[in-house]
């Protein structure tokens, strides 16, 4: 399944990026890169954009065209306690509303 198929609020782990070398490297420094894990956080109006909140780490905005060279399996929606990822204290990865609520 692509990334740019995913509902917000879907968590998903990244199988592939298939796209050109330098796109590849800018999204791989930004954590995005095969085996991590992701959210889509939300979509722009009309869909043309979604952001997405790698474990713990970036939020990125993606245009549809490169979400959909994203090959993802999907894993469901929500994350668990408190609907964000947590380090081992009891704070948001992300401060951004949308990272951490459906």
């Amino acid at each position: 399944m692509k990334l740019s198929e995913l509902e917000k609020g879907t968590r998903a782990i990244v199988e592939s990026v298939d796209l050109d070398i330098d796109l590849k490297k800018r999204f791989s420094s930004m954590g995005l890169s095969p085996g991590v894990i992701l959210r889509v956080c939300r979509r722009t109006f009309g869909s043309d954009s979604l952001h997405v909140k790698i474990e713990c780490s970036a939020c990125l905005a993606l245009s549809k065209v490169e979400a959909s060279h994203i090959e993802v399996t999907p894993l469901g929606k929500g994350l668990g306690r408190g609907n964000a990822w947590r380090h081992g204290r009891d704070k948001f990865c992300c401060d951004r509303e949308e990272c951490q609520s459906d």
